[in-house]
């Protein structure tokens, strides 16, 4: 029998099969094939000298000294070795020496990336010939910065504090809390501390409007942006995907004005209209490859499926789940006296994290799982066993047939 639908695995890569023959597909959202990009070189340079909202970046590197360049960490699919052997070279042909630049990754509470990945992801060269910094939101030299209108005090990192020229770049992808990710998420969570992080989490995970696709309205996201410009941001660079997960469009600018305009096409191209609710989704994941960013591949299928049908969720990892993450889905029913929804929801009401000395991301996937309507969900992973599955309350098949 032919197989004619797939999943995406990664970039190149698809996992095909067969539907059986009774079942009705009512959507299958194919990717658009053969359509030519530039290069990310080319669409590099076309982002940094006509951007919206702010003249060219060279015009702005003049009135600067220091620059920050603030980019994201290897839970994301920005491909930054291509962007910064462009980014850099242009810094330098303006005269800025490397030791003018720093690169900061904004690993908000993530763990710092080990050498081996960070040179993978930047570059050797850049990691051999310029100050590298990953963000700690615990580390005590954090810059704090008032946010106006409120008396609220963001602490941040101490080279994005100081810098005269700051530059980000990072993904717009659609966000099952923030709307979407990118923009300036660069700076909040990426260099803010972690209380903040946590407070702001903790607040609005649960609002009706923090969902994937929407910033209007959602304070989740309003948040993230009213922090975001107290900071400042001079120049943003947002990646914009197609369903291969190829990057088609590099917009460059001003922080509200590209990442607006990263937000329409990124709709544009990912977006897809949902009459009914269906019985069975099948889905990938993919772009989310790492640890807790899989539950993000839940945030539409949760969406568009009925109650009582099912969720097959494909799910090609990175790395396996690490024991540390596995074991708070222990903790939490532990804590609970198995009744992890109520635990967590009272928590969150009172402003609080429930997985006090974890990662946010870790507390923001617990939400995923144990808030999410009871639809019946079965994962496809290489790297995740039965038994893992079960602890994060999942059942498990191989393969996807």
């Amino acid at each position: 029998m032919k197989k004619n639908f797939y999943c995406y695995m990664g970039q190149d890569k698809k996992e095909y099969f067969t539907l059986p023959t009774k079942w009705v597909p009512l959507h299958f959202v194919e990717a658009e094939e053969g359509t030519p990009v530039p290069s990310i070189e080319e669409m590099t340079l076309e982002a940094l000298s006509s951007p919206v909202g702010t003249p060219p970046l060279q015009d702005l590197v003049s009135r600067a000294q220091t620059i920050a360049i603030i980019v994201d960490d290897g839970t994301r699919p920005t491909p930054l070795t291509k962007i910064l052997g462009t980014l850099l070279p242009a810094m330098v042909d303006k005269g800025f020496t490397r030791e003018d630049i720093t690169i900061v990754v904004a690993c908000g509470t993530h763990e710092a990336m080990k050498m081996e990945a960070l040179e993978a992801r930047l570059g050797g060269g850049v990691v051999s010939n310029y100050k590298v910094v990953q963000h700690n939101a615990r580390q005590k030299d954090l810059v704090p910065v008032t946010i106006p209108g409120s008396q609220k005090v963001v602490r941040i990192n101490p080279e994005v504090a100081h810098a005269g020229l700051k530059v980000g770049i990072g993904s717009t992808l659609p966000h099952p809390i923030a709307g979407y990710g990118g923009g300036p998420k660069i700076l909040m969570p990426g260099v803010s501390d972690f209380d903040f992080i946590r407070d702001h989490h903790t607040k609005y995970v649960m609002h009706p409007r923090s969902k994937a696709g929407v910033t209007e309205g959602n304070p989740f996201y309003e948040g993230i942006v009213k922090t975001a410009q107290a900071i400042g941001l001079d120049f943003s660079i947002n990646c914009v995907y197609d369903q291969q997960g190829r990057v088609i469009r590099i917009i460059g600018g001003s922080m509200e004005a590209a990442f607006a305009k990263a937000v329409e096409v990124c709709f544009e191209k990912l977006g897809h209209r949902f009459e009914e609710k269906v019985d069975v989704t099948i889905t990938s994941t993919y772009p989310h490859t790492h640890g807790p960013q899989i539950f993000k591949g839940l945030s539409a299928p949760d969406v568009v499926t009925k109650d009582t049908g099912a969720i097959l969720l494909v799910a090609p990892v990175a790395a396996p789940m690490s024991a540390d993450f596995l074991n708070c889905f222990r903790q939490i029913k532990e804590k609970s006296h198995d009744n992890p929804a109520a635990y967590i929801k009272d928590h969150l009401a009172k402003g609080m994290a429930f997985l006090p000395d974890k990662s946010i991301d870790f507390n923001m996937a617990m939400t995923c799982v144990f808030l999410r309507p009871p639809i019946r969900t079965i994962l496809v992973s290489p790297m995740i066993s039965r038994d893992e599955a079960r602890i994060m309350g999942l059942e498990c098949a191989s393969p996807i047939e």
